[in-house]
């Protein structure tokens, strides 16, 4: 069963798409965060297949339901937000509320999953200390503020394209530092030849430079996504 919920955020009215598993007993739930470009059928269907195996599932909106399918409007939003940890944070928490909110959730055991601006949102939500069972971003390897990453609780799995432009090796190189140096459990997969975003299906409108898809590296990440879920947020009866 799913269903569209709506909340509040950044000054917006946001709309996420909650997916509930079988049954009525409380479960691992999952705050899944969209690329860029917003919420859309591609994070909807990634829920609802997160349901299937058993979690409550929360795939969270960035643009006050708007999905930002031009690249430039899509980049004057989200790097302004990239740069502001608080604001990520704040989108972060206004979502995790509401999934904390539905009485089919297991409170103490959350994971957050996110893919490029929704994987930087997840690692924001762990440098700022939320008790959180791991935390999964694919091709959203951001540092945070100085000595914050020391307040993350849970491991960390990154994954990357290892053509990705954005996500550059200068930038892997200063992600791991960051999480190594904080002493957080974290470990990086990096999928050779693909772009940024190389998880993420082909789209019918104009894409930045150096994204596109890899449909077999796209299909090892979310089997890697599952394996960080089922080593550290297990479905249990």
């Amino acid at each position: 069963m799913n269903r569209t919920v709506e909340y509040r955020a950044d000054g917006l009215t946001m709309t996420g798409h909650l997916a509930l598993p079988a049954g009525t007993g409380r479960r691992p739930a999952v705050l899944l965060g969209p690329e860029g470009m917003g919420l859309s059928d591609v994070e909807r269907r990634r829920a609802d297949a997160l349901a299937e195996l058993g979690y409550v599932s929360l795939a969270f909106d960035l643009h006050g339901g708007r999905y930002l399918s031009n690249p430039e409007e899509m980049l004057a939003r989200c790097l302004p937000l990239l740069a502001d940890p608080d604001r990520m944070r704040d989108i972060g928490h206004a979502a995790l509320d509401v999934l904390r909110a539905e009485p089919r959730v297991d409170p103490d055991r959350i994971a957050a999953v996110g893919y490029g601006t929704g994987g930087a949102i997840a690692l924001e939500l762990g440098r700022d200390g939320v008790d959180l069972r791991a935390i999964g971003t694919v091709n959203g390897l951001t540092t945070g503020r100085p000595g914050e990453a020391t307040r993350i609780r849970c491991p960390v799995w990154a994954g990357v394209g290892s053509e990705d432009p954005i996500m550059a090796p200068a930038q892997r190189d200063a992600f791991t530092a960051e999480m190594q140096s904080a002493g957080v459990d974290w470990r990086l997969v990096l999928y050779g030849g693909a772009l940024h975003a190389f998880h993420h299906p082909p789209v019918d409108h104009p894409a930045p430079p150096g994204v596109g898809h890899h449909p077999r590296h796209a299909q090892r990440a979310w089997h890697d996504v599952l394996g960080l879920l089922t080593e550290c947020l297990p479905v249990t009866e």
